[in-house]
């Protein structure tokens, strides 16, 4: 063999052996994968309505190796004392068991048929992305401002993240009405027709609605609209005092606007005194038939003597008509001219019983 060959030779099994070499160098894992100390989150305040549902955004894990096993291990309060019997104690919420069908799912039966009470913590988290989930077990927190530390784990080890998220309890309306879900509107209807007269007043500090909401137990899921004239005396909805407004339009399809006995018709109940239902979850209405969360309502002209006034195009908070002493009073209409037409938004927040009186302050009960 001569000197230029075997250099040859030489030469090429020295090429095939750094090849191979590069190619299982480019295949070997170092280490146990990769656990990084510098893990967040994007935002490290977690707001949170006391009875309602929130959840934070998800952790930012710098390149960590999945799968993750994320825990909390320790909340304080903003004096720095341990919190962890709060948050580690179990309450009833209320739980999806199927998938929610907004168009066959339409009643409490049915609705009740998917659901179950579990016994879990008011804010758990996400093992796999850290995302913290608040659910209605949070009415039961006090509110105030909390800090939170989490062990994050996987192949590579275990890091503990002090104090990496701060988490606000807060008070919010259980049962929203105006100006969180609509505003409450008064109108005029020429009697026995859909069709308007006039609006007396439509948006914020309405002042002919004088509106209480008392939360009045934690359970059972009940709420009872009372409507009453200036003088505290109910429209008897039973009687037909107080009853569902006409839609307008030839053949209207649905012949009425929405209102609660459309929301549960299973439950709904027509008294002397007040209407009610009872609703299988919060936030209920769930979802909205198609005009937001208002009730629209009538009370017919041969129930009620309706108050005259001049144009009211706006008020301030706090600020309701005072009758025959207001600068708004004209006098009275004429009897059975016209149906009082009344728009209520409502809707629920928090698990609860509940009761909502609303006072019309430019009617009087015939």
């Amino acid at each position: 063999m001569g000197i230029r060959k075997f250099t040859y030779i030489i030469t090429t099994i020295l090429l095939s052996i750094t090849i191979t070499a590069g190619v299982f160098s480019g295949c070997t894992k170092y280490g146990k994968g990769f656990l990084s100390p510098y893990m967040q989150y994007a935002v490290s305040e977690f707001g949170v309505v006391r009875g309602r549902t929130a959840t934070s955004y998800s952790m930012i894990t710098d390149g960590s190796s999945v799968p993750l096993r994320i825990k909390w291990t320790h909340v304080y309060d903003s004096l720095g004392h341990s919190a962890d019997d709060l948050f580690n104690k179990q309450y009833p919420v209320g739980v999806w068991t199927a998938a929610y069908n907004p168009l066959t799912d339409t009643n409490f039966a049915t609705i009740s048929a998917k659901r179950t009470v579990q016994n879990l913590q008011p804010i758990v988290i996400n093992e796999k992305s850290g995302t913290l989930e608040a659910n209605s077990g949070t009415i039961y927190l006090p509110t105030g401002t909390y800090t939170m530390d989490m062990e994050v784990s996987n192949e590579a080890g275990t890091e503990t993240l002090n104090r990496i998220m701060q988490i606000v309890i807060k008070d919010g309306k259980p049962l929203e009405t105006s100006p969180e879900t609509g505003a409450f509107s008064n109108s005029l209807l020429f009697a026995n027709t859909p069709t308007g007269k006039g609006t007396l007043f439509n948006g914020a500090n309405n002042p002919f609605d004088l509106v209480t909401v008392t939360r009045f137990a934690d359970t059972p899921n009940v709420l009872i609209l009372k409507v009453t004239d200036r003088n505290g005396v109910p429209f008897n909805p039973k009687a037909g005092e107080f009853a569902k407004r006409p839609n307008s339009g030839l053949n209207p399809q649905p012949p009425f606007l929405q209102n609660l006995q459309d929301y549960a018709p299973d439950t709904y109940v027509a008294s002397d005194t007040a209407i009610s239902i009872k609703y299988p979850l919060v936030p209920f209405p769930i979802v909205s038939l198609g005009n937001g969360f208002n009730m629209y309502y009538r009370i017919p002209a041969q129930y009620v003597h309706i108050d005259s006034t001049s144009s009211w195009s706006a008020n301030t908070a706090g600020k309701y008509y005072a009758g025959s002493t207001d600068s708004h009073y004209l006098g009275v209409y004429k009897d059975n001219l016209y149906d009082y037409s009344l728009r209520i938004p409502m809707r629920i927040q928090v698990p609860g019983a509940y009761q909502i009186n609303v006072r019309i302050l430019n009617t009087t009960h015939r």
